[in-house]
């Protein structure tokens, strides 16, 4: 190579080198993977949470709907004031023992993160509504503000079955 176009080179050369460093910018990549997994873990977390909750809501209704006394239905003859095809009144003392004997059996009793279940008769007396509550330890709960867990509740209704013929 002759000398000018040697120089010519290396000035070239000189103008496209970057100065600098990559770690600030794999760093700051690196942080934001990080966020992005841990957001992901966390909603994660919290979404099954209120999957399981809204399951237990949802068999403790159907059980409590299910709770109506039919030795005694059918001792007393005719429910007063019902026909074939219509639903079956519910008792709230009848509703709340299912939904107690619901949570006792399925083992959700004893769950450590205070899980509350109450059971009542909706405004038609035929359906049974249960409210559902607890508190869900998230991982990195402290990060977005949720030290000692994220409160989650769930409603679920089921209506009672309908009068057989007689």
């Amino acid at each position: 190579m002759t000398g000018s176009r040697l120089t010519a080179r290396l000035r070239f050369v000189r103008r496209g080198d970057d100065r600098g460093s990559m770690i600030p910018l794999v760093l700051g990549f690196f942080v934001l993977a990080a966020l992005l997994i841990f957001g992901a873990v966390t909603a994660s977390t919290a979404f099954l949470a209120q999957r399981d909750l809204a399951a237990v809501c949802d068999g403790a209704a159907v059980a409590a709907a299910q709770s109506v006394n039919e030795g005694a239905l059918y001792a007393a003859g005719p429910v007063a004031g019902t026909t074939d095809g219509q639903r079956l009144p519910l008792d709230l003392t009848a509703v709340e023992a299912a939904v107690a004997r619901y949570v006792g059996v399925g083992g959700y009793g004893g769950d450590p993160d205070g899980l509350t279940v109450s059971g009542s008769v909706g405004g038609d007396g035929t359906t049974a509504v249960v409210r559902c509550t607890r508190t869900v330890q998230i991982p990195f709960g402290a990060v977005y503000g949720y030290p000692d867990g994220l409160p989650r509740s769930a409603v679920a209704s089921a209506r009672s079955p309908v009068l057989p013929p007689l």
